[in-house]
């Protein structure tokens, strides 16, 4: 139930992702101005990831989703809306609104997988549970091209408002979630919070499990969401097309991902995921250096073919860095772990929207913000190499209940 619900929930968040700013674009939106309505939305998941994961560390996780789930299609639809009005204020407010809400659903996720899977599943269920976003890709990807290119032609708000409606079966989902939860701590003894509850070796553990995603949140953050926008006013990709292509890829994520469990068992972390890693910045590489040779006629299909290759091997290193991660600080941090780093992705995209902003501002072409983003990527995977080093020679971080 908690996959299906996050596939239908993904369905609205992917049409946005792929979409939005394709619409922004045709509304007259400059790159400075999209970039700061992306760091609104980021802002508002900065304020609430790391109260909200101290408030749920030992709290059932089911009801807290389930907001989340209804919420998110709420504010997504608000947000299209929103773009009608010249109100910037409601924009932004919007914007916050919808990734504050999206928060509530997808933290809790990760936590309640390992709370409720056997050991010996738990890389198979991160996997199958990362998956959702690649299907959802994939769906919304093919029908949005078909939609805009096909007899029905419609425009993007009505594309973009179809998939946020289709969003609400994500919540109906939510609602057959199992009621009873493992390892839900019961009674904290008088004058003890979460926060008090952590002890200097969770900061240290938890310390050493983010700052690899630190780095390779901020490089994402320069590129990732500004993608579709390389893509169109480089090489004049409509987005249809670029959401064809997107969805294309996503087959290729999927594919890739069934093969990571034997990756693991066959080569380890070290190669799943620093290998797969360090190829997938190569490849970055050849996508952002097309722009020198955009005119030529094949400077498209190489960075078509490279941002179709590049996703495959970055996201799927994604469930085993998330299983990394969640291992070395132990059961009783996941979800302030998981809240942590969801806070990480977004205050790094909320800063690097705005360095992409005022790079953009000063005319900095897009192939240096990807070749910095590159770099940055670097930095994380070498932070990966080190993460994997200590759980081999220290071991997992084993729950030590607080009474």
């Amino acid at each position: 139930m908690l996959v299906l619900g996050d596939l239908f929930l993904q369905f609205g968040n992917v049409a946005l992702f792929l979409l939005l700013n394709y619409y922004l674009m045709d509304l007259g939106y400059e790159d400075t101005q999209i970039a700061s309505l992306h760091s609104t939305r980021y802002f508002g998941v900065i304020l609430l990831a790391l109260p909200f994961g101290m408030y749920i560390r030992g709290k059932r996780l089911r009801p807290v989703m389930q907001v989340g789930a209804l919420l998110t299609p709420i504010f997504g639809l608000l947000l299209i809306l929103s773009l009608d009005t010249s109100s910037e204020l409601i924009q932004r407010a919007c914007f916050m609104c919808w990734g504050m809400s999206f928060l509530l659903f997808h933290v809790p996720g990760m936590p309640y997988i390992l709370k409720t899977a056997k050991d010996e599943n738990h890389t198979a269920s991160i996997t199958l549970y990362f998956q959702t976003f690649s299907l959802a890709t994939l769906t919304v990807g093919i029908l949005a091209f078909f939609l805009r290119s096909g007899g029905l032609q419609l425009d993007l708000k009505n594309v973009l408002l179809t998939f946020n409606f289709v969003s609400f079966l994500g919540f109906v989902f939510l609602l057959r979630l199992p009621k009873h939860e493992l390892n839900v701590q019961k009674k904290r003894s008088a004058g003890q919070n979460s926060l008090s509850s952590v002890e200097r070796e969770d900061i240290r553990r938890i310390t050493w499990a983010i700052l690899p995603t630190l780095m390779i949140a901020v490089g994402a953050g320069l590129t990732i969401p500004f993608i579709n926008m390389f893509f169109a006013k480089v090489h004049g990709l409509g987005d249809a097309y670029f959401a064809l292509f997107g969805a294309l890829s996503h087959v290729l994520v999927m594919i890739t991902a069934t093969f990571i469990p034997a990756i693991k068992k066959h080569l380890g972390y070290v190669t799943g995921i620093t290998g797969l890693q360090s190829v997938g910045v190569l490849i970055l590489i050849v996508l952002g250096t097309t722009q020198f040779y955009a005119e030529m006629p094949w400077a498209l299909p190489i960075a078509l073919g490279a941002f179709m290759i590049r996703q495959p091997l970055m996201n799927c290193a994604g469930p085993l860095t998330t299983e990394v991660s969640m291992y070395y600080v132990g059961e009783r941090n996941r979800e302030l772990v998981a809240s942590v780093q969801s806070a990480i992705w977004s205050g790094s995209w909320f800063f690097s929207s705005l360095i992409f902003g005022k790079l953009r501002d000063y005319g900095i072409d897009y192939v240096f913000i990807i070749l910095a983003t590159a770099s940055i990527y670097v930095l994380g995977i070498i932070g990966y190499h080190k993460l994997i080093r200590r759980l081999e020679r220290e071991g997992r971080y084993e729950d030590r209940i607080t009474q």
